[in-house]
């Protein structure tokens, strides 16, 4: 293969690997607490030893290695639900129990079950910063969220949500839209701490930060650009199957 369709290929390779991404980040883009998710490129060196030319035994293609989030804050919307709560900074997660252990989010949405439990919008109960699930019953009244995580009601105060920073949010696990799980491993132990005045917004959500005028012009421009890498190896394509014809009519 000649190194316009290495070239080509590659490119076809990465412009769907951006598509896709790019779908995810739309398909999410009313998702509450979503964050957008964003591609990483590197050039990558590949040996072509069959290269007729010194010149031509090493290509420079683009590979996509990995993703990564863009972690500011989405906008926040008031609801005047008392049971919404939105993190006014980044970085910060609410601590849910999972089937699998504690994991993490930055969806607020949440809501009380039939025994009157704090849950998330998946049904997962929301901690406190004890590490228990928190309950409710109809005696409580009104319930207030102050900006440090603690809530009250009329009969007195009932907990506080657990809120943690991660050192590296980056090395977090996506196990859902919304979902993380915290750092593995003997050196991020500490990874995970509480944060004491996170800074709460009570009747209000934080929407996805995806953008999506921006998201859907990207979308058009690989969408283009796939395009036009298809002509060219359609070209290149021709240019040799022209050269196979005419070589077999010289030895003919």
């Amino acid at each position: 293969m000649e190194n316009v369709s290495y070239i080509a290929l590659s490119r076809q390779k990465t412009l769907r690997s951006m598509m896709n991404n790019l779908s995810q980040n739309m398909a999410n883009m009313n998702t509450t607490g979503y964050k957008e998710q964003r591609m990483m490129f590197t050039d990558w060196i590949a040996k072509n030893k069959d290269a007729p030319f010194r010149g031509e035994r090493e290509i420079s293609l683009v590979q996509d290695i990995s993703q990564y989030r863009n972690t500011t804050v989405g906008t926040i919307e008031h609801t005047d639900r008392p049971l919404d709560v939105a993190l006014s900074q980044p970085d910060m997660f609410f601590a849910v129990e999972t089937p699998t252990g504690v994991q993490y989010t930055r969806s607020g949405n949440f809501s009380l079950d039939p025994g009157g439990q704090l849950i998330t919008n998946d049904g997962y109960p929301v901690l406190s910063d004890a590490g228990q699930p928190m309950f409710f019953n109809e005696a409580d009244g009104r319930i207030e969220i102050k900006g440090d995580g603690t809530i009250s009601t009329d009969i007195g105060q009932i907990g506080k949500l657990q809120i943690v920073t991660v050192d590296n949010v980056q090395e977090m696990t996506v196990t859902g839209n919304t979902l993380y799980r915290a750092p593995e491993g003997d050196n991020n132990q500490d990874a995970v701490q509480i944060v004491e005045n996170p800074g709460i917004v009570q009747g209000a959500l934080e929407k996805s930060n995806v953008n999506p005028i921006s998201a859907m012009t990207q979308m058009i421009d690989v969408l283009r650009t796939y395009q036009s890498v298809s002509r060219t190896l359609e070209s290149e394509n021709e240019r040799q199957r022209n050269m196979i014809n005419k070589l077999g009519d010289v030895r003919a």
